[in-house]
C-alpha cells in the first residue's frame, strides 16, 4: 500500500511517499520554513512521485497533519490533502500535530511517558502525553507555560517538540528527548491510521480561536 503523506503545520513543509506494507521511505522531501508553504507543497508532492516513478495511479492514501500548529500552515496542508485525494479518488487519513512529534521519538528504553509540546506563543503551549506505544494519555490541550507542568504524569518522563524547552525544568526527571521537535511527513505517512479508513475527510485540530479580529468601522460611517 503506498501511502503519500505531507505535514505544513509549523514550520516546516515535507511530503514522503511510503510503503506501508514494507515500511520502506520511496522518496522523500523536507524544508525548513515559517512560511511559503502554500507555493512549495505542491512542487513537492510532485517532486516526491516524479522521483518515484509517478505512481500516482497506485496510491492508496493522502496522509496529513491536521493541527494544532499554525492556523495557516494547517489549512494549507488539509486544504491540499483533500484536493488531492477528491482529484485520484483515493480517501484521506490524518493525524495530529502532537502525535506526530511524539513518534519522532526514536530511543525510549525506559518506555518513559512522552509528552509532545508545542510553543503555542503568547506564553502559551498545546501539550499532550503519549505512553511509550504512543497511546494518549491525556486529552491535547492549550495551556499558559506556568500551568503546563501541571499536566505532565508524576515521575520522569521525555519532552518533545517546539516547546519543549519551556518546560525542561518543570520538575526532576524530566528530560529533552533526542528527537526532531517538528513534525515530519514521513511519520504521518508510516503511523497515521489506515485501516479502518475513515468515513469523512479530517477536520483541523484547533484549540484556540483564529487570531482575527473584527475590523473597525470606517470613522463618520454607521451601520
Amino acid at each position: 500500500m503506498l501511502v503519500l503523506g505531507m505535514d505544513t503545520s509549523l514550520q516546516a513543509c515535507s511530503a514522503a511517499l511510503i510503503n506501508r506494507a514494507s515500511g520502506e521511505v520511496i522518496s522523500f522531501r523536507r524544508e525548513i520554513m515559517e512560511r511559503g508553504q502554500a507555493e512549495t507543497l505542491p512542487d513537492m508532492v510532485d517532486a516526491v512521485m516524479m522521483e518515484a516513478g509517478d505512481p500516482y495511479a497506485t496510491l492508496a492514501v493522502v496522509a496529513v497533519t491536521r493541527g494544532p500548529g499554525s492556523f495557516t500552515g494547517v489549512r494549507i496542508g488539509l486544504s491540499f490533502a483533500r484536493a488531492l485525494a477528491v482529484a485520484l479518488e483515493i480517501p484521506i487519513t490524518s493525524m495530529t500535530t502532537l502525535e506526530a512529534i511524539a513518534r519522532n521519538v526514536k530511543h525510549n528504553a525506559e518506555r518513559l511517558p512522552i509528552a509532545a509540546v508545542i510553543d503555542a506563543r503568547r506564553e502559551e503551549l498545546y501539550l499532550q502525553v503519549f505512553d511509550a506505544d504512543f497511546q494518549p494519555l491525556t486529552e491535547a490541550l492549550l495551556t499558559p507555560v506556568a500551568q503546563a507542568a501541571s499536566h505532565l504524569p508524576p515521575g520522569p518522563c521525555l519532552l518533545a517538540g517546539t516547546g519543549a524547552e519551556l518546560l525542561h525544568d518543570a520538575g526532576a526527571g524530566r528530560v529533552m528527548a533526542d528527537a526532531d521537535p517538528l513534525p515530519d511527513a514521513e511519520v504521518v505517512a508510516l503511523h497515521a491510521p489506515v485501516e479502518p479508513l475513515p468515513g469523512e475527510p479530517p477536520e483541523p485540530l484547533y484549540l484556540r480561536p483564529p487570531d482575527a479580529k473584527p475590523q473597525k468601522p470606517l470613522a463618520g460611517r454607521s451601520n
